[in-house]
């Protein structure tokens, strides 16, 4: 077996070159993030940077993805509430607070994606938005199936939108505004659910 060479460049750190880019696009705009310029920066190749960030979109996904990991990754204690709209409110706010530290940036970024000339972009949204929705439901261990799961997954999916709106234009200390829409919204679809749940549970 061939020996590794002691001159090896060291495996390049995709969390690092995501450091870099997230701090270049707080700089210059994320309009204005160039690969060429986090590979400089972060003293990498172009194409090693290019290889796991094609483009800026995947700089994007890759951001978002820490923050669904933030989510998968709550703790035990997070989730020990018996109410299950507790633990999916603080399972969802797991998810912003993960966002908190980019947050302008993080609306510039959906608003790229969203661009009429990005069609490409907008179904790998829809997607991307459902997946997190089912691991908000998954982490916080909401019980429901058939119809009724069908309908807190609509219901899920609604509240992210409302507060994710919140969230981007929210500068309050610790995100209060946001806390307190996901709250108020929560308790509101939460009362929703329980007067037709049981309906749901008998057609699913």
């Amino acid at each position: 077996m061939a020996r590794r060479s002691p001159h090896t460049e060291p495996a390049v750190d995709p969390d690092r070159i995501l450091e870099v880019a997230l701090a270049l696009a707080e700089e210059k705009g994320f309009e204005q993030l160039r690969l060429s310029e986090v590979a400089e920066r972060a003293g990498v190749a172009l194409p090693e940077v290019a290889a796991r960030f094609p483009d800026t979109n995947a700089v994007a996904d890759a951001w978002f993805a820490r923050a669904l990991d933030a989510v998968w990754a709550s703790p035990p204690e997070l989730l020990a509430d018996p109410d299950p709209a507790v633990r999916l409110e603080r399972v969802m706010l797991r998810w912003f607070e993960a966002l908190a530290p980019h947050r302008v940036l993080t609306g510039a970024m959906i608003r790229a994606k969203l661009w009429p000339s990005h069609p490409h972009h907008w179904v790998p949204m829809i997607f991307a938005l459902s997946r997190l929705v089912h691991a908000f439901l998954d982490v916080a261990r909401i019980p429901g199936r058939g119809a009724e799961r069908a309908a807190q997954e609509i219901g899920g999916t609604l509240l992210t939108l409302e507060t994710l709106a919140v969230f981007l234009t929210d500068p309050t200390p610790e995100l209060q505004r946001t806390r307190a829409v996901l709250h108020r919204s929560l308790e509101g679809g939460v009362a929703v659910l329980r007067r037709v749940g049981p309906f749901l549970a008998r057609i699913g």
